[in-house]
C-alpha cells in the first residue's frame, strides 16, 4: 500500500455560492474493487488484499488480509452479526466468513461465484432466514462451472455454510427441486446473463439482468426477474421475467438503487447507458407495486387467463404453449399471487414480452456514468449521488417531481471512473467512494458548522444538507438537531442588506456601517459586537446602534489581526449579541489589506489603496507621487546561474540615486554588491543535488529598501541535463561522450552531434553472468537512426528490436561486474544511461522444506545468492512447475508446490533460459493419514494429554488442532519439531493437551458435552474437519481441608485413595510434587495412587521468572517442610505438607529404638484398657435420646468433612488420605486422616501465579491501589485539609464563578504562571480538574491528572492494574524481610535512604487468622514483625486475595490477640516472637472509627548498631535490586511500548507527543503512586523505592541528567538493554473513550463539595488581591466590556468577606 495520506479542503465555486467539503484521500498499489462500512471501520478490497481503515482518518488499523495472486473480489458484505462475507475468484470462486479482525470463521468447500474479473456475481441477504441469494454469470474457466446455478439460495448457517437450501432441509443432496435455477446444459455456455442488481419486498425476490431476449435472439436488453420469497417454493416454479425499458430499447442498465416515495412506497431507480458503448446517461424510476408487480400480474394473466402464446424462457426449460385456467379469470385482490402460480396444471416458468417502461428523471446524452445512488434526506426529498467515468461526482435533490436538481459537482484527482460501491454515512454527512486505486472520504459537516448565522446558513449557503437549529442557534446537519427545531426556511432569518466599506486597511481603524433587514432586541446587559474571523484569527469590536436597523463598528487594531504579510486577507464579518454569543447575521467576505507589509515602491503601488510615502508603504499619504525606482536584467538570459560557481549579473536601472550602495541577495541569504558598472557580483551560487533548474529569488536593496520587484532565477548543474539540446542551451555546458558536463572540466576532443534523445529507464537492472537475458531500454522518444553498438558495462548486447523501446540480448560475462549502458548510433550520436546495470553470479544454498506431501499447496523456499534477478525466475520440481510467490528479497525465492506423485525430485531454477541446479532433492510423500486419536475425553479445565498417531506426518510443517462448539473456537499449533516418528519413518505421532472450555453461559452449556475436533495441516492446505467428537466432563473436586495436615517423612510410599479417577485421567495427566521435586508415581488404578517421595527436600532456589514453581513452593519458609501439591491437567491443589525432620534412628541405636517401641506398646495397651472401661461406664449413664443425638451429630460432622457421595456431580470425586507404611496391607492402612480436627467450612486454596504472570493479570478490582475520586485527588494534594470553610464558602463560591469567566480566567492564569508558585498552580488544577482544556499552559502531569476524572472507574481499574501489580510485587519483596518501623528501613529496600544494613537473625512462621468468624487463612509472617506490621499484612492479604470490592484501610480493622498470662502487648515488646506461634489471631471490622495510639512499633536496631559501610551498602542495594531485575525490565518495557492509561492525555490536548515528555510524565506518576494506597500510603520505604524506580526510568531513557551515584550503578545494565528503543516512532495504543463531559452545574457541585476546594479558592483569591492591578489591566486591554461585571462580582465578594470580619493577607 502506498501510505501517503492527503487531507485537503476544497472550495468549489458554484453559480450560487462557495461550498466547503473536507476530503481525505489515500492511494493504494492496486485498483479498489469493493467497499464496506461497519460502524467505525471501513473495509476496502483490492485485487490482492483486504484492508481495514478508520472511517474518520482512513488510516490502516489492522494488518492487511492478503489473497492469492490475481484474486478479484466479487462479494464483500456485512452479515447481521457484523461478520464479513467475502467471495473472490481464487480457487474457482470460494466464499468465506471472517470476523472484523480478519480471523477466518468458515470457508466454503465448493465454488460459489464467478471465477474471473469480468463476469458478474451479485448477492442478496435475507436476514431472518439466515439465507443468501446469488446471481452468477457462467464462465468458461474451470472444470466445475457447470455445477454452479445461475441463481441459488444458500445457507449462512456455519454448519451448512453455502449449501443450497433444499425444500426438504434434511436432504443433503442438491436436487432439481430446490432453491436453485439452472439453465439447460446445452444453453448454459452460450446464453450469457449478466446480473446487475437485486432486492426484495415482502413477498418477492427480484434480480435485474442484461441478457438476450430468449433463445435465437441476439438483441441484448435489460430484464427484471422475480420469484417468490417463500423458500418452500422452488425458484423455477415461480420464476418469471419481463423487459425493463428506460426511454427505448437502445439503453441498458448500468446500476440501480431502491428508494421510497412520499407515500412510503418502494421506488426502483435505474441508471441506463447506451448498449453500443457510446456513453450517455438516462435515469428512470418505477413504482415497484403499481408498475412492476402489476406488469408481472398482467403477464401471468395473458398466459393463464387467456392462454395466448408461448410461455417462453426456453433457455431454462423447453418452450410450451400457455394454458388457460379458470382460477385466473377472477380478480385476486391480493398483493401476493404466489399461491395462484403454484399449480401442476399450469406451465412454468413464464416469460413476458411486454416491457414495463419507466419515468425519465434525468437525461444527458453527453456524459457517461458509472454509478447512481439515492439516499433518504427527509420525508419529501432524496439525495442523489451520480459518479461519472472521468472521476466527477454530482449531488442532487429529488423531490419526486419530474427532475433531479443538481447542486454540486467535483472532479476527483484520480480522473478515473468512480466505483459503484458508494457509501453514505448520513449521521456524519460523509461519502466514501473509490476511483482507480484511490479511496476518498468526503465530509460536508464542516460546511454547516462553519456558517455562524441563520442568514449565512440558509440564504447564503448552497448546501441543502444544512439547516438552522433554533434550539441552540447553530447551523447543523439534520441529525445534530431535534427534528422540530431544525428549519430550512430562510424567511425567518435576519439579513445584512448593505455593508460599507467592504475593504479596510489594517494601518488605522475604520468604521464599518451595516444595514440589516431587522435588528433583534438586546436582553439585559447585552451589547452588539462585530467579530472578524477566519480559520486562524478572531478579533471583535463593540458595535454602536445608529437606528432601528443600522449598526456601526470599528475595525480591530493591527496587533489583533494576524494577517498574512503581502496579500489581502478575506475574513468573515459576523454581528452577534454578547455575552450570549448569539449570531445575528454574517458577511461572508470582508477584506483587510496591509500596506505596511510591502517593502518596495513597486509592490506597494501594485496594491489598491496603498501609496509609497516617506520610504514606506501606507494607506494614507500627503506627499506628492514620484516614480518608483526600477531595476531590470540587462540580458534576460542571465536568469540561469551555474551551481557552485561565481556569477556576474548585469542590470539596468531607472529613477534611482546611486548615493548609497546597492546590495543584491539570493533568497535573502547570499549577499553580493552592485559595482559601478551595474553588475551584481555573487561569489558562489548555492549547490543543487538532484533537481535541475531549481528556482531562487534575486532581490535588490538600497538602505534595506527593496528596489523594484523580486526576480526569479534558476540554478542549473550541467551533469543533470539528460539530452544534448538541453545541455547546449546553457552557455557554460557542453555535450561529450553521451553526457553533459561543465566546460570548466570538459576534456572532450571531438564534436559530437547533438540529440534530444536519452535513456529514460531500462530493465532489468541485475542480470546473470551467463547472459541470455532480454534487456529492454526505454528512450524518451523514437529515434529513426540505426544502432551500431550497445554495451552493458562494456559487454556487448545483441540487438533484437529497435524503436523507442530497444530490446537486446545480453551476452555472458566472465565475472561479476557493473557499469552503465551505452548506445552508439550510426550518425555518431552516443548516449549513456544514468543508472547502473550489474552482472551477478547466482547459486542455490539451501531448500526448505526437504519433505512435502502429495497434495501440494505448501510454500517451498529456496535460499541462495542473487536468485531474484533478470526478467523471469521459474522454479521446477522435477518437470513440475512451481507457482512462484511475489518476491521482495534478492537472495530467496518462494512458490506454492503443485500436486506431485510421491518420489524424489530435483530442484531447478530457470533465470532467463539459464538453468541453475542443486544437489539437494525434495522428497514427496503421500498425504498425511490420521489413524488414531486417544483419548477423546477431557476435563472442562483442559490439560488432558492427547496422542494423535498416523502416517506421513514428517512432511508437515505446521499442524493446527481445532476445537469448536457453536461460536467458541480454540486452536493449538504443533510444529514439525514436535513430531515423533518410528525408525522406518512410516508411523508418526504428536502430543498436545486439551484447552479448557468457557465457563457456563446462555450459549455454553454445563459439561458433560461434546465438541467438534478437526486438524489442519499447513494453514488449511489439507483439512480433516470434524474427525471426532471430543467429550468434556466436569472438573474434579477435591475435598481438601483449609488447614492442610503435616505428615512426617518415613521413606515409604505416599498413598492416596482416589475414586473413579481413571474415567477422566491417565498417569501422564497426574503429577505429585513434594516442594520443587516430583513424587514419582508408582501405581495408578481406579482405587488409588502411590508415589515415592524424594529422599531429601530441595532448598529454596533464587527466584526464577516464568518458572512454574514459586519461591515458597520448595520449602515452607526455608524450613524442612515441603508442600504436597496434586496436579491434574492444568489444575493444582495443595493437599498437605511433608516434614523431613530427622528420625530417631539417626540419634539412637537399634536396641534403644526396640526398647522404646516395646515400652510404648505396653503403655498403649494399658491406656486402651483403661479407656474402654471408662467409656462403657460413662455410656450406661446416658439416655437413649442423648446417645442417638450424639451419633447423629457425629455422622453429620463426619460426612461434612469426608463425604464420598458423588451423586451431586457428574465428574469423579477425590478423597485425600494420609501417608502409611507400605509394609501394611493396602485395605487396612488407607484410613482417613484429616488435616484438621474439624471442618467448619470449605475453601479452595488460592494458587498464586508466577511473578511475570502476576504482572499481566487483569482482575476486576485493584489489590493495592484505590482509584476512587477522593483517592485520585491525593495525587495532587496529599495533605489532609484543616481549613474551616463555614465563613468563606459564600464568597469563595462567587470567586469560583468569577474564575469561570473566560477573560478573567485568561488574565488570572497568565499571572499565575508568571508567578510560578507550585502551591497555587496545584490549587487551580484541583479546582478545574474536570475541565482539562484549561491546563494547556501547565506541565503535562497536571494535564494528565485532570483526564483521570473523565474516565469511568472500570476503565481506570483496568488501566491502573499494571501499576497496581508492580506495586504489589514491590511491597511483597519489602515485607519478606525485616523492617524497622521506627527508623523506617528495610533489609530489602532498593534505596540507600531506607536500607536496613544490619545482620538480624529471624525466622518465618505461619499464623492462623480468623476474620469475622467466617474466613480462616494462614498468613506468613516474620518473628521480628511487630503487631502493627502483622496488622498491615492481614489487611494486605484481605485486599489482595479476598475480593472485598472495597479496600480495607488500617483504621477499619481490630486485632484480638490471644490472652496470655505471661505477656500482654501493652507492657512487653510487641513482637511476634513474644507470643505463642500456634495462637489464632482474631480480626474484625471496627464498628466505629476511633483514634488509637500506636504502641505496636519497635526498634529492630538502634542507629549506632547500623552498618554504614558504603561498599557493603552498594552490594546490598545491588542484591536487592537484582531480585527485581526481570520485573523492572518488564515494567520498563511496557512503559516504553506506550501505556493505555496515557492515551487520553495525548488525544485530548492535541500535542505532538514526545517520548521524553511521556517518560517524565510516567516517572512523576510513579513517584506519587503510594498516595493512592489506602494502607501505608505514608510509608517512607515504599515511597523511597518508588523514587528509585522513577529515577531509574528517567536515567535509562535520558530524560534528565542529574542523578545520584546509586541510580547510575544500579541501572547501568538496563540502560544498555533499552539503548535500541526506537523513540521517534513512539505512539500510544488507542483505548477506551472517556466519559461524556459533565454539565457545568454538575461540575460546580462536585468541585465545591469539600472544604479543600474552598481553601484552594481562598489561596487563589489572596493571590488575586495581591496582583489585582496587572490582572485588571490585562482584562481592560483585551476585554474592556467585561470589566464592569467583574467589578460587580468582586465588590460582592469583598462585602461577604467583610461581613464575616475576615482579614485579608
Amino acid at each position: 500500500m502506498f501510505s501517503i495520506v492527503v487531507f485537503l479542503t476544497y472550495l468549489i465555486f458554484l453559480p450560487i455560492q462557495i461550498l466547503t467539503i473536507d476530503i481525505i484521500e489515500q492511494n493504494f498499489s492496486n485498483s479498489i474493487e469493493k467497499l464496506l462500512l461497519i460502524k467505525d471501520n471501513l473495509y476496502l478490497g483490492t485485487s490482492h488484499s483486504l484492508h481495514r481503515l478508520s472511517s474518520l482518518t482512513l488510516n490502516q488499523t489492522l494488518n492487511t488480509f492478503e489473497f492469492d495472486d490475481n484474486t478479484h473480489l466479487k462479494i464483500l458484505l456485512s452479515l447481521p452479526n457484523e461478520q464479513i462475507l467475502l467471495c473472490g475468484t481464487s480457487n474457482q470462486g470460494l466464499c468465506q466468513i471472517i470476523d472484523q479482525n480478519f480471523n477466518i470463521i468458515v470457508n466454503s468447500s465448493l465454488p460459489i461465484v464467478a471465477n474471473d474479473p469480468i463476469n458478474s456475481t451479485i448477492a442478496l441477504i435475507i436476514p431472518e432466514k439466515d439465507l443468501i441469494y446469488f446471481g452468477v454469470t457462467y464462465t468458461n474457466e474451470g472444470i466445475q462451472r457447470w455445477q454452479i446455478p445461475s441463481i441459488s439460495g444458500r445457507s449462512l448457517n456455519l454448519s451448512r455454510f453455502m449449501k443450497i437450501v433444499s425444500i426438504n432441509d434434511n436432504d443433503e443432496m442438491i436436487s432439481r427441486d430446490d432453491l436453485a435455477l439452472r439453465f439447460m446444459s446445452r444453453q448454459q455456455t452460450t446464453f450469457i446473463v449478466q446480473y446487475i442488481y437485486s432486492f426484495y419486498t415482502k413477498n418477492y425476490i427480484y434480480f435485474i439482468t442484461n441478457q438476450p431476449y430468449d433463445l435465437g435472439h441476439t438483441n441484448f436488453l435489460t430484464k427484471i426477474v422475480r420469484f417468490c420469497r417463500d423458500s418452500t417454493y422452488s425458484i423455477i416454479r415461480t420464476y418469471t421475467e419481463i423487459p425493463l425499458v428506460c426511454v427505448n430499447s437502445e439503453w441498458i442498465l448500468k446500476t440501480a438503487d431502491i428508494s421510497s416515495d412520499k407515500n412510503n412506497k418502494q421506488i426502483l431507480i435505474g441508471h441506463f447507458t447506451r448498449k453500443d458503448g457510446t456513453g450517455g446517461t438516462n435515469i428512470c424510476s418505477w413504482n415497484i407495486e403499481n408498475d412492476i408487480d402489476q406488469a408481472f400480474e398482467d403477464n401471468y394473466r395473458t398466459c393463464y387467463s387467456m392462454g395466448n402464446g408461448q410461455r417462453g424462457l426456453a433457455f431454462i426449460k423447453p418452450n410450451e404453449p400457455c394454458r388457460k385456467d379458470e382460477t385466473w379469470s377472477i380478480p385476486m385482490n391480493n398483493d401476493n399471487i404466489c399461491p395462484w402460480i403454484i399449480s401442476d396444471r399450469l406451465p412454468y416458468p413464464v416469460g413476458g414480452a411486454t416491457p414495463v417502461i419507466g419515468r425519465t428523471l434525468y437525461e444527458n446524452l453527453m456524459e457517461s456514468s458509472t454509478v447512481l445512488k439515492m439516499y433518504s434526506f427527509d420525508s419529501l426529498t432524496k439525495l442523489v449521488f451520480q459518479g461519472l467515468t472521468n472521476g466527477t461526482f454530482k449531488l442532487g435533490l429529488f423531490d419526486f417531481g419530474k427532475n433531479i436538481n443538481w447542486f454540486y459537482s467535483y472532479q476527483l484527482s484520480s480522473q478515473l471512473p468512480i466505483l459503484s460501491d458508494v457509501i453514505y454515512d448520513k449521521k456524519l454527512a460523509t461519502f466514501f467512494l473509490a476511483s482507480g486505486s484511490k479511496i476518498y472520504r468526503l465530509s460536508f459537516s464542516s460546511d454547516c458548522t462553519s456558517r455562524l448565522s441563520c442568514d449565512e446558513c440558509l440564504s447564503s449557503s448552497n448546501n441543502p444538507l444544512c439547516g438552522w437549529c433554533t434550539i441552540n442557534e447553530r447551523c447543523t446537519l439534520v441529525n445534530d438537531c431535534p427534528s422540530n427545531s431544525w428549519q430550512q426556511e430562510s424567511n425567518q432569518c435576519t439579513h445584512i442588506v448593505n455593508v460599507h466599506p467592504l475593504k479596510a486597511s489594517v494601518d488605522h481603524s475604520q468604521w464599518i456601517n451595516l444595514t440589516l433587514s431587522k435588528l433583534p432586541q438586546l436582553e439585559h446587559n447585552e451589547i452588539y459586537q462585530c467579530i472578524f474571523m477566519d480559520k486562524i484569527m478572531s478579533a471583535n469590536t463593540q458595535a454602536i446602534k445608529l437606528d432601528h436597523n443600522r449598526l456601526s463598528c470599528p475595525t480591530p487594531s493591527n496587533k489583533n489581526l494576524q494577517l498574512h504579510k503581502g496579500t489581502p486577507s478575506t475574513v468573515r464579518l459576523s454581528v452577534v449579541k454578547w455575552p450570549s454569543n448569539t449570531s445575528i447575521a454574517t458577511v461572508p467576505e470582508f477584506t483587510f489589506y496591509n500596506c505596511s507589509s510591502y517593502f518596495s515602491c513597486a509592490t506597494c503601488r501594485a496594491q489598491i489603496g496603498c501609496q509609497w510615502c516617506s520610504q514606506r508603504c501606507s494607506s494614507m499619504c500627503t506627499e506628492s507621487i514620484t516614480q518608483c525606482p526600477i531595476a531590470n536584467l540587462l540580458d534576460p538570459s542571465n536568469i540561469f546561474l551555474e551551481s557552485s560557481q561565481s556569477a556576474s549579473i548585469p542590470f539596468k536601472f531607472d529613477s534611482i540615486q546611486f548615493d548609497n550602495p546597492i546590495e543584491c541577495r539570493l533568497n535573502e541569504t547570499i549577499h553580493g554588491l552592485i559595482n559601478s558598472d551595474g553588475v551584481c557580483q555573487i561569489s558562489k551560487v548555492p549547490e543543487i543535488i538532484s533537481q535541475n533548474e531549481e528556482k531562487i529569488i534575486l532581490s535588490l536593496y538600497q538602505n534595506d529598501i527593496l528596489i523594484g520587484m523580486p526576480m526569479e532565477m534558476f540554478i542549473y548543474r550541467c551533469n543533470l541535463y539528460d539530452s544534448c539540446d538541453q545541455c547546449n542551451s546553457r552557455s557554460k555546458c557542453s555535450w561529450c561522450q553521451g553526457q553533459c558536463s561543465s566546460k570548466l572540466i570538459n576534456k572532450c576532443l571531438t564534436n559530437e552531434q547533438c540529440t534530444s534523445v536519452y535513456i529514460k529507464d531500462f530493465s532489468p537492472k541485475i542480470i546473470s553472468i551467463y547472459g541470455q537475458t532480454l534487456i529492454r531500454i526505454f528512450l524518451n522518444e523514437d529515434l529513426k537512426e540505426s544502432i551500431k553498438e550497445i554495451l552493458l558495462a562494456d559487454i556487448p548486447c545483441v540487438l533484437i528490436n529497435s524503436s523507442n523501446v530497444i530490446q537486446c540480448q545480453a551476452q555472458s560475462s566472465n565475472s561479476s561486474r557493473k557499469g552503465r549502458i551505452s548506445i552508439r548510433f550510426s550518425n555518431s550520436i552516443y548516449i549513456l544511461s544514468k543508472d547502473i546495470i550489474e552482472y551477478r553470479q547466482s547459486s542455490i544454498v539451501s531448500i526448505n522444506p526437504t519433505i512435502a506431501y502429495q497434495f501440494g499447496g505448501q510454500i517451498f523456499h529456496i535460499h541462495g545468492e542473487n536468485l531474484f534477478i533478470g526478467n523471469e525466475q521459474r522454479i521446477f520440481i522435477g518437470n513440475y512447475p512451481c507457482k512462484k510467490i511475489k518476491q521482495t528479497l534478492r537472495n530467496s525465492l518462494s512458490c506454492h508446490l503443485p500436486s506431485i506423485s510421491p518420489g524424489m525430485y530435483n530442484i531447478t531454477i530457470k533465470i532467463d533460459d539459464q538453468m541453475i541446479n542443486t544437489e539437494q532433492k525434495l522428497k514427496i510423500t503421500p498425504n498425511p493419514i490420521v489413524q488414531d486419536i486417544d483419548p477423546t475425553i477431557s476435563f472442562a479445565s483442559g490439560g488432558r494429554l492427547i496422542t494423535v498417531r498416523g502416517m506421513y506426518f514428517e512432511s508437515i510443517q505446521i499442524i493446527t488442532v481445532k476445537f469448536s462448539y457453536k461460536k467458541w473456537n480454540a486452536k493449538l499449533r504443533i510444529n514439525s519439531n514436535d513430531l515423533i516418528s518410528t525408525d522406518d519413518g512410516l508411523i508418526s505421532s504428536f502430543y498436545f493437551r486439551t484447552p479448557g472450555i468457557p465457563s457456563t453461559s446462555d450459549e455454553f452449556p454445563l459439561p458433560p458435552m461434546d465438541v467438534n475436533f478437526s486438524l489442519d495441516f499447513d494453514d488449511s492446505i489439507i483439512s480433516l474437519p470434524n474427525l471426532i467428537q471430543f467429550r468434556y466432563i466436569p472438573d474434579v473436586l477435591l475435598n481438601v481441608s483449609s488447614t492442610p495436615q503435616t505428615l512426617p517423612y518415613t521413606g515409604e510410599e505416599l498413598k492416596l485413595q482416589v475414586e473413579n479417577l481413571t474415567e477422566a485421567a491417565s498417569m501422564t495427566d497426574i503429577q505429585l510434587f513434594i516442594g520443587c521435586s516430583e513424587c514419582k508415581l508408582r501405581t495408578f488404578t481406579s482405587k488409588g495412587i502411590t508415589c515415592q517421595p524424594p529422599a531429601k527436600l530441595s532448598i529454596n532456589p533464587a527466584i526464577i521468572l516464568n518458572n512454574q514453581q514459586r519461591q515458597d513452593d520448595c520449602t515452607l519458609f526455608n524450613s524442612s517442610i515441603g508442600p504436597i501439591r496434586f496436579r491434574i491437567g492444568y489444575r493444582e491443589y495443595l493437599i498437605g505438607y511433608l516434614s523431613y525432620t530427622r528420625s530417631l534412628s539417626s540419634k539412637y541405636s537399634l536396641m534403644t529404638i526396640i526398647a522404646l517401641i516395646s515400652t510404648s506398646c505396653l503403655v498403649t495397651i494399658a491406656l486402651l484398657s483403661l479407656s474402654l472401661y471408662l467409656f462403657y461406664k460413662y455410656r450406661k449413664t446416658k439416655s437413649v435420646t442423648n446417645s442417638l443425638t450424639l451419633r447423629k451429630n457425629t455422622e453429620q460432622n463426619e460426612k461434612q468433612c469426608w463425604s464420598t457421595d458423588t451423586s451431586a456431580s457428574t465428574g469423579p470425586y477425590y478423597q485425600v488420605y494420609e501417608q502409611v507404611s507400605c509394609l501394611s496391607s493396602h485395605e487396612n492402612t488407607l484410613t482417613r486422616g484429616t488435616l484438621l480436627s474439624s471442618c467448619p467450612y470449605h475453601q479452595e486454596k488460592r494458587i498464586t501465579p508466577p511473578i511475570m504472570e502476576q504482572l499481566q493479570m487483569s482482575l476486576s478490582f485493584l489489590t493495592t491501589l484505590s482509584v476512587d475520586n477522593e483517592q485520585l485527588k491525593k495525587l495532587l494534594l496529599f495533605t489532609e485539609p484543616t481549613f474551616s470553610s463555614i465563613h468563606y464558602r459564600p464568597s469563595m463560591e462567587l470567586f469560583y464563578d468569577l474564575l469561570h469567566m473566560e477573560p478573567f480566567s485568561q488574565a488570572f492564569i497568565e499571572k499565575l504562571i508568571e508567578n510560578n508558585s507550585l502551591d497555587l498552580i496545584q490549587a487551580y488544577v484541583y479546582l478545574f480538574r474536570y475541565t482539562p482544556s484549561n491546563f494547556h499552559s501547565f506541565n503535562s502531569f497536571f494535564q494528565f491528572f485532570s483526564t483521570l476524572f473523565l474516565q469511568n472507574k472500570n476503565d481506570l481499574i483496568h488501566k491502573f492494574h499494571f501499576f497496581d501489580d508492580f506495586l504489589r510485587i514491590l511491597i511483597d519483596s519489602i515485607d519478606s524481610s525485616p523492617c524497622d518501623e521506627i527508623l523506617q528501613r528495610s533489609s530489602r529496600s532498593i534505596s540507600s535512604s531506607t536500607l536496613l544494613l544490619y545482620n538480624l537473625q529471624y525466622h518465618s512462621y505461619q499464623l492462623t487468622i480468623d476474620y469475622e468468624n467466617f474466613l480462616r487463612f494462614h498468613l506468613p509472617v516474620l518473628d521480628c514483625d511487630t503487631i502493627n506490621q502483622v496488622k498491615q499484612k492481614i489487611i494486605r492479604y484481605l485486599n489482595s486475595y479476598e475480593n472485598t470490592y472495597r479496600l480495607i484501610e488500617y483504621d477499619q480493622l481490630d486485632l484480638l490477640l490471644p490472652s496470655l498470662s505471661h505477656c500482654t502487648c501493652v507492657y512487653q515488646i510487641p513482637m511476634i516472637k513474644n507470643y505463642l506461634i500456634n495462637s489464632t489471631i482474631y480480626c474484625q471490622k471496627k464498628s466505629l472509627n476511633r483514634n488509637e495510639k500506636n504502641v505496636y512499633s519497635y526498634h529492630l536496631c538502634s542507629d549506632n548498631q547500623m552498618n554504614n559501610d558504603r561498599k557493603l551498602m552498594e552490594e546490598k542495594l545491588v542484591e536487592n535490586k537484582n531480585r527485581l531485575q526481570q520485573i523492572l525490565i518488564y515494567f520498563y518495557q511496557q512503559i516504553a511500548n506506550g501505556l493505555d492509561l496515557f492515551d487520553i492525555w495525548t488525544n485530548d490536548f492535541k500535542c505532538d507527543l514526545l517520548f521524553q515528555q511521556y517518560i517524565r510524565l510516567v516517572s512523576e506518576l510513579i513517584r506519587r503512586l503510594n498516595r493512592l494506597m489506602l494502607c501505608r500510603s505514608t510509608c517512607p520505604i515504599i515511597e523511597s523505592c518508588l523514587n528509585v524506580v522513577a529515577d531509574g526510568l528517567e536515567f535509562i531513557f535520558d530524560t534528565k541528567t542529574d542523578f545520584s551515584p546509586d541510580i547510575e550503578f544500579l541501572f547501568a545494565e538496563e540502560k544498555k538493554h533499552f539503548a535500541s528503543v526506537e523513540k521517534t516512532n513512539f505512539h500510544i495504543r488507542s483505548s477506551n473513550q472517556y466519559n461524556p463531559q459533565l454539565s457545568s452545574k454538575d461540575i460546580r457541585s462536585l468541585v465545591l463539595d469539600d472544604d479543600q476546594a474552598i481553601e484552594c479558592l481562598y489561596k487563589l483569591y489572596q493571590f488575586y488581591e495581591l496582583n489585582c492591578e496587572p490582572i485588571n489591566q490585562h482584562i481592560g486591554e483585551n476585554h474592556v466590556s467585561v470589566l464592569l461585571p467583574i467589578h460587580h462580582l468582586l465588590v460582592r465578594i469583598r462585602q461577604l468577606l467583610q461581613s464575616d470580619k475576615q482579614t485579608l493577607i
